[in-house]
């Protein structure tokens, strides 16, 4: 479970083996075994060292995260898992054919799923709505001809190639958000998508999966790999910016949180009317509190759901620590690199 801190006053201390939260008289009690990171997005939350050290040594990830952004910090243990030598050969891919490769198999990646997220969502349409169902199936189909295109993309550098690749996301971008444009409420106004500073529904409920949900999940299993969070190769290089955690990253979203978000809203789980709060006291804060508890619920549901991945069964939280590794062992040459994707 995650324990999720997003209020003034909240303090996080600790007894024994159990962390403790309190806010306003309340009390709770959460048994550190149970735990696998902590999330805080208010700057009103107070820690003691005590409870730092628990989670530390219970290897949970700590995060530190706006509203308005990207986690601006995250406390994981100093000693890693991994070896130096992976990293040296992270550094050395960037200017050989794997750097290439990698970059193409994270962009392969996520357009298969983004083509099979909406042929699933055609084939569950097929009797309720066929118009709709052809239409999804046909841009599903569209983003596949792109795929194609990625996989037989000619190169060696990826400084050389990277703009190509990019082009052909963008393409594939396109087709996958004008079709889920079609199956999302009209209520909620979504024409496109937006990334920063999104105060409509979809869009901020998309980039809280993505930042606060599916990014440090990522950022932990890169970690825990023992590779470099910012020498990546689809992503370009720029100071402060995660890069190979925005890679891998590209073959989860869809799987994790966009395939999350439309079922909670399809299903009227969470409601249009009811997402974005009306009047905010903290800067940022754009989702209603009772919405961020439903997502966090159905995130975590999500990351421990299993699936069948390359001959394997396992949750898609343990496939993203699969993924990392492999990464290493690919620049390592020790293993092929095959994309997450999930079938519909």
């Amino acid at each position: 479970m995650k324990i999720f801190l997003d209020d003034f006053g909240i303090f996080l201390g600790r007894k024994r083996n159990r962390f403790i939260v309190k806010k306003e008289g309340e009390v709770k009690e959460i048994v550190a075994d149970d735990v696998d990171s902590i999330i805080c997005c208010s700057s009103g939350v107070a820690f003691s060292a005590s409870a730092l050290d628990l989670a530390i040594r219970n290897n949970i990830q700590v995060v530190f995260a706006r509203y308005s952004g990207w986690p601006y910090a995250v406390l994981m243990p100093a000693a890693m898992t991994g070896s130096v030598r992976a990293r040296r050969e992270q550094f050395a891919a960037y200017n050989d054919e794997r750097g290439f490769i990698l970059a193409k198999k994270f962009m392969s990646g996520k357009l298969a799923n983004q083509a099979n997220l909406l042929k699933l969502m055609a084939k569950n349409r097929r009797q309720t709505d066929p118009t709709l169902s052809e239409r999804l199936y046909e841009a599903g189909k569209a983003i596949d001809e792109i795929c194609t295109k990625v996989d037989k993309e000619q190169g060696f550098k990826i400084d050389d190639k990277r703009q190509d690749l990019m082009n052909l996301e963008a393409e594939g971008a396109r087709f996958y958000w004008d079709a889920i444009r079609q199956v999302l409420p009209t209520e909620l106004g979504f024409t496109g998508r937006i990334t920063r500073g999104a105060r409509d529904p979809f869009n901020a409920m998309l980039n809280f999966g993505y930042q606060t949900i599916l990014f440090p999940e990522v950022w932990k299993a890169i970690g825990y790999a023992g590779l470099d969070f910012y020498a990546g190769y689809l992503h370009a290089d720029r100071p402060g910016k995660p890069s190979l955690v925005l890679d891998l990253m590209e073959e989860f979203r869809q799987q994790v949180v966009d395939r999350t978000l439309i079922g909670l809203l399809t299903k009227n789980v969470i409601k249009p009317d009811e997402i974005i709060v009306a009047e905010t006291g903290e800067e940022g804060r754009v989702l209603n509190r009772e919405v961020v508890k439903t997502l966090l619920a159905s995130f975590q549901e999500r990351l421990d759901t299993d699936v069948m991945f390359d001959g394997q069964r396992g949750s898609i939280k343990n496939f993203i620590h699969h993924q990392a590794r492999r990464v290493a062992r690919f620049l390592l040459h020790e293993a092929d690199y095959t994309p997450f994707t999930l079938g519909w």
